[in-house]
């Protein structure tokens, strides 16, 4: 179990009543709101102000929708994002999910389901901080990240790992080898293709 500290939370639904159920998850996972809003505008203000460890907004807003939101605020600096969804948007946030978005929800959001959310965005937060210090270059750090998140899949799949060891391996051979994790990364995505073209023939 990966122990995370308090974290500072940003929550934004147009739904009052949904906002209360997320805020008191939140609070029951032992987390700080930082604040509890209700437009797209309003994400993108707070932000301005102080940038929270984590947001959880809805896709559907009055203004400008969590997920664009969320990436005028990239632009600047990220902020790791979880989306709440009707089942209809979902294709929509699934796209997004590869560029910002670390998580997603689909409403009627359960409680029980929302702390393994917050687990999943901060381990991936963490690697993603990682990646930045290796690369400040954004686009290309979002790139990385994209192929350390195929090779650690290859190695889930074919190891039996969960998400948390692989990475921790993919880790292990960067250091052990001096190189890059993204270097690392791609290595195991180039065998992988190139044992598929075998077995193809």
């Amino acid at each position: 179990m990966v122990e995370m500290e308090s974290l500072q939370i940003l929550i934004a639904h147009s739904n009052s009543e949904t906002l209360q159920l997320i805020r008191k998850a939140v609070l029951k996972q032992g987390h700080q709101i930082m604040g509890a809003v209700q437009t797209g505008e309003e994400i993108i203000q707070a932000c301005a102000r102080q940038l929270p460890d984590i947001v959880i907004s809805s896709v559907r807003m009055p203004d400008i929708d969590g997920i664009r939101a969320l990436t005028l605020i990239g632009k600047e600096t990220p902020v790791p994002g979880i989306i709440v969804t009707p089942k209809s948007d979902l294709e929509l946030v699934e796209t997004a999910a590869l560029d910002h978005i670390m998580a997603w929800l689909v409403e009627p959001i359960r409680m029980v389901d929302l702390g393994p959310a917050i687990l999943l965005v901060y381990r991936r937060a963490a690697e993603f901080a990682d990646l930045r210090k290796e690369n400040q270059d954004l686009r290309v750090a979002l790139n990385d990240r994209k192929i350390i998140e195929q090779a650690k899949g290859i190695l889930m799949k074919t190891a039996g790992l969960d998400e948390g060891t692989a990475f921790r391996q993919l880790q292990k051979i960067a250091s052990r080898k001096r190189t890059k994790l993204v270097e690392i990364a791609q290595a195991i995505i180039t065998a992988e293709g190139a044992f598929d073209l075998i077995q193809d023939d």
